[in-house]
């Protein structure tokens, strides 16, 4: 009888939310006070919900000031809300998912809405974060689409491993490795996990910077953790269609500045036979630039006439198409969100791209008057087609087109092949390809199959006690062809590679939370276990020499080599967390998560990672503040978590089978790597410690927001060199210590708002970290990350140094300055080995300005970094082969250079017009001498869009028509970088400040539709 009366007491309530001026507010939310139960309003901000007499709704949105409606017997609650004069309680997606006020948090968190990331878009999620939050760092690789992204926060803490935040999708983390990158011999990048997201699924993203914030991640939280929450079909009524298409054309840029003075030839002489024309198809110390005819590397006489166009000439208008349909649907009980989506882009290189096709179905239902499920599912599959080689020569085609000598046009190379099929040589180095032929003959494919799923049960004991149970998976199944045709100019037979990797992750979490008020006093507060297992494997098969040319299946080749790996690990974890609340004004947060490794010794292998956090809104118990001051807020916050965690087997000695020949061909075993086992190892920890600041100032028209941090990172692996008596070459020691401190700030303000409809916001972001490397290990003082293929320049932690230093060699100078030359070849000395500049921008910012005027609307993104350096390997060559604006001097009448002997006695040496190249080339030795400021300025992003009024779609099916132009790397404002984009990088690894021979960037600007039903 008590159940009766309960549901007969149900009342089925709807409504419509409008503001002041009867506008609807979409989004809105109409929440049953004192529990989890609730909904949004729709696009025309109605709304509709099932509950009890008596009880209260509670409405609110962004803005405006919240209303408590009691519900009595009417069935239908209009409600107008009014703006609010100070600042709404504004709710942001915390750990483990859980949605909180942000007032109430000890610590910096930043949300960017999904809206933000789909007009203007970027393929991969990473890249289009760059110039949006303080404190993080976004790069892109200098690849073609696809291609994978760095994204750091508050700096990089780890000496040799991951750096890259944790990402999490609807409460289960992903894998976000990079399988693919290119290295100083070169490679491919094949992309990361941001690129199996659509930013058309994205609800909101929130960036967790600190270790307060990202505390309940335990081991896995040191670097952040960025949260990314998909759309849902709740609030939506009936059923709705909306589509969202995206086409932009990619025009490759053309950067450099070549000397089109003196042609193809050496020592100012053109070539006279074809051989020399092979010999000096990438010199260009010729003669005067003339118009006669010459010979070049096909036999063919063709004008001495400058080719300034070899970039357009060889990159394609790229172009990238995406559009995604989504149908969403519910009632008060269930609701439902389905999209699919595709995008295909074409790489300005030849014959390369991109495509990737998603699908996402979001679920919510009541399954009972206290039993809620949530359940989300994708499906991807992504093909890259043909990705570009980076850095090193061999397969690169963006060598040739740029270092091409000057008076050969790069389309006599097409096809680039002879008619036999083997590659057409155009320059004496064989490991320098033909661009034709890479882009016509080099063949390579990865295709990515990926399904992502989060699934969870909520059951409401009371209204203020739940427990949760949610299962999360991501299994990536990766298979990756290449073919080194037949005729490539260094390898004629050719070879194949076929390989299969699987990442696989299960997240399996039970929560028990509860959330009362007594009084004055708030308690939220929440206690569980988590148990992860991840896996990797591995299976490739090598073969080199085509029996048959040109016939490309591995059964084809003479030598054939298979490969299998394998690696699994977990960890379980119990967590905690208490937010406790006095007065609305004042807030402590504390956490605790205790993890259990596998990876680790058992009697070494748990770890206790603690925050504490505190919050004071003060602006609410100040009397008299007047309308200056409509909100303030300061917090502190303490936190240690981990990161870096060994990798599977890192503690045991392992094996491999070794061939044998000797002993009746019985295979024998080797110990499998040369590093000591160190049953010690343990993660790293990073203790940060953390205030700020944030403040809406004079009735709302401008925020602030300061952040200080102090994050110092100890314990860190570092793998050390040991003595070779011991049979090993090094081994790992948790020793490494890296310290971050910084600051961000948050500016946001309306400096102009008319009754007319004309708005005008800002935002302004900035943060600058100062990084130093306090230890590497006993004895240890520098750690080399990597190195330049032209090897004269390298990246190196040194202790007391910025992480990550971008070092080599200067030109040696004695006590007054004066240069020491070598006597014998007239070519500056090297300095001794040292640091010469950071190659990560310790220093970050943005600025958005967002105009809008009734239907129309306008909105731009500069971003900016400055403070680091790179080192160019294309200027290196550019030297080298007699390109660089630079060889000119002395070209005509001779080149003196003066100093001092190594003896210290007066030097000078005159070199002849035909005898500067050596000079010239002499220089690349230098590392300096092609390090320069990577400071920039860019229009990172612009749209302009326009929204057809409601009053022309009312006899249609339509609710809304909005139609955008949008280009994203707009302008390159300001830069000091000759030739190349200062940020052109060839991989998202620790060694960063380091280009050569990456794709030139593009500018991309099209069109944006999006249309709801």
């Amino acid at each position: 009888m008590c159940t009766s009366v309960v549901w007969a007491q149900q009342v089925n309530v709807q409504g419509k939310v409008t503001d002041a001026n009867q506008g609807a507010i979409p989004g809105a939310n109409v929440l049953v006070k004192g529990t989890n139960r609730g909904t949004i309003t729709d696009s025309e901000g109605r709304y509709s919900i099932s509950v009890s007499k008596g009880s209260v709704l509670v409405i609110q949105s962004l803005g405006f000031v919240a209303q408590n409606i009691t519900v009595g017997d009417q069935t239908t609650i209009d409600v107008a809300l009014v703006e609010d004069d100070k600042t709404l309680d504004e709710v942001v997606v915390t750990a483990l998912g859980i949605a909180k006020d942000k007032k109430a948090l000890g610590y910096a968190v930043t949300e960017v809405k999904g809206s933000d990331f789909t007009q203007a878009r970027e393929i991969n999620l990473g890249n289009a974060l760059s110039g949006k939050v303080a404190g993080v760092n976004a790069t892109a690789t200098a690849t073609g689409p696809g291609g994978s992204s760095r994204v750091i926060i508050r700096g990089n803490g780890s000496l040799s491993g991951n750096n890259q935040p944790l990402y999490v999708v609807n409460g289960v983390p992903i894998d976000n490795t990079n399988v693919n990158s290119a290295g100083m011999w070169g490679g491919t990048d094949s992309g990361d996990g941001l690129n199996s997201i659509n930013p058309d699924d994205i609800e909101t993203i929130s960036v967790l910077k600190g270790g307060t914030a990202a505390a309940l991640y335990g081991s896995r939280a040191s670097n952040g953790v960025i949260l990314i929450t998909t759309k849902t079909g709740k609030g939506q009524k009936g059923i709705g269609v909306e589509y969202n298409g995206t086409y932009t054309m990619d025009r490759p840029l053309n950067l450099t500045d070549w000397q089109y003075e003196y042609g193809q030839g050496i020592r100012q002489a053109k070539p006279t036979t074809q051989q020399e024309a092979i010999n000096t198809g990438a010199q260009s110390w010729g003669a005067r630039i003339d118009g006669a005819p010459y010979i070049q590397f096909d036999g063919v006489s063709r004008p001495y006439s400058a080719q300034k166009d070899n970039i357009k000439n060889f990159y394609n208008a790229g172009s990238t198409f995406t559009n995604t349909v989504a149908v969403a649907g519910g009632n008060d009980a269930a609701s439902f969100r389905f999209s699919a989506s595709n995008l295909d882009s074409k790489s300005s290189v030849p014959n390369s791209g991109f495509n990737r096709k998603s699908f996402n179905l979001s679920a919510n239902a009541n399954l009972s008057k206290k039993v809620v499920f949530e359940g989300v599912a994708q499906y991807n599959v992504e093909t890259g087609t043909n990705r570009t080689f980076l850095s090193d020569t061999p397969k690169n085609p963006n060598f040739g087109v740029h270092m091409i000598a000057n008076t050969v046009d790069i389309r006599s190379l097409d096809p680039g092949y002879d008619s036999r099929g083997y590659e057409a040589l155009w320059n004496s180095n064989v490991y320098a390809q033909n661009p034709y032929f890479v882009i016509n003959k080099v063949k390579n494919e990865d295709i990515r199959n990926r399904f992502l799923g989060s699934f969870s049960l909520r059951y409401n004991i009371t209204d203020f006690l739940y427990i949760r149970g949610r299962v999360g998976t991501d299994n990536n199944m990766m298979k990756y062809v290449a073919i080194e045709p037949t005729g490539l100019a260094y390898a004629t037979q050719g070879a194949m590679n076929r390989r299969q990797v699987q990442i696989q992750e299960t997240n399996a979490e039970v929560l028990v939370g509860f959330n009362k008020e007594y009084g004055a006093f708030s308690v939220n507060a929440l206690a569980g276990g988590n148990r992860m297992r991840r896996s990797t494997e591995e299976m490739s098969f090598n073969g080199s020499q085509f029996n048959v040319p040109f016939n490309y299946f591995l059964d084809n080749t003479i030598n054939k080599t298979p490969g299998y790996g394998y690696s699994g690990f977990g960890i379980n974890s119990l967590f905690a967390s208490a937010d406790l609340g006095y007065q609305n004004v004042l807030f402590l947060t504390l956490t605790g998560r205790q993890d259990w490794f596998s990876t680790l010794a058992k009697e070494n292998n748990s770890l206790f990672y603690p925050s504490a956090g505190l919050s004071f809104v003060f602006s609410d118990v100040l009397p008299n503040k007047g309308n200056w001051l409509n909100y303030g807020k300061i917090r502190a916050s303490l936190a240690q978590v981990g990161g870096g965690y060994p990798n599977p087997y890192a503690l045991n000695l392992t094996y491999a089978l070794e061939g044998n020949s000797y002993i009746g061909g019985v295979p024998l075993m080797r110990i499998n790597g040369g590093t000591i086992p160190n049953a010690l190892l343990q993660p790293n920890t990073s203790t940060t410690t953390e205030f700020g600041v944030e403040a809406k100032l004079f009735n709302n028209k401008l925020g602030v927001d300061l952040t200080y941090y102090n994050r110092v990172t100890k314990n860190d692996p570092v793998t050390a060199s040991t003595s070779s008596a011991s049979g090993y070459g090094n081994v790992l020691l948790n020793v490494g210590e890296v310290v971050n401190k910084g600051v961000e700030v948050l500016l946001t303000g309306t400096p102009f708002k008319a009754a007319s409809g004309f708005t005008w916001n800002v935002a302004y972001n900035m943060a600058y970290n100062d990084n130093k490397v306090v230890k590497i290990a006993d004895g240890l003082t520098r750690l080399e990350l990597d190195q330049s293929r032209t090897q004269s320049a390298y990246v190196y932690h040194f202790e007391g140094q910025p992480y990550g230093m971008l070092a080599g060699y200067k030109a040696m100078t004695d006590a007054n300055g004066n240069i020491v030359y070598n006597t014998a070849t007239g070519i500056p000395m090297r300095s001794e080995f040292m640091a010469l500049g950071r190659g990560v921008p310790p220093l970050t910012m943005g600025l958005t300005n967002t105009f809008s005027y009734r239907n129309f609307s306008m909105s731009f993104l500069v971003d900016a970094k400055f403070g680091a350096k790179l080192y160019s390997a294309t200027n290196y060559f550019a030297y080298s082969r007699g390109l660089h604006q630079e060889t000119l001097v002395g070209r005509e009448g001779g080149l003196t250079v003066t100093g001092v002997s190594p003896t210290g006695d007066a030097f000078t040496r005159t070199f002849a017009g035909r005898d500067v190249q050596d000079y010239y080339s002499g220089l690349t030795s230098i590392t300096d001498q092609f390090i320069y400021s990577s400071d920039f300025a860019k229009l990172r992003q612009l749209t302009f869009g326009y929204t057809l009024p409601k009053s022309f779609l009312e006899k249609t099916p339509i609710q809304s028509v909005s139609l955008s132009f949008v280009a994203r790397n707009l302008l390159l404002l300001y830069s000091k970088v000759p030739n190349v984009d200062p940020e052109s990088t060839y991989n998202s690894g620790n060694a960063q400040g380091l280009e050569m021979f990456g794709v030139p960037p593009a500018r991309s600007y099209g069109l944006n539709l999006m249309v709801r039903f």
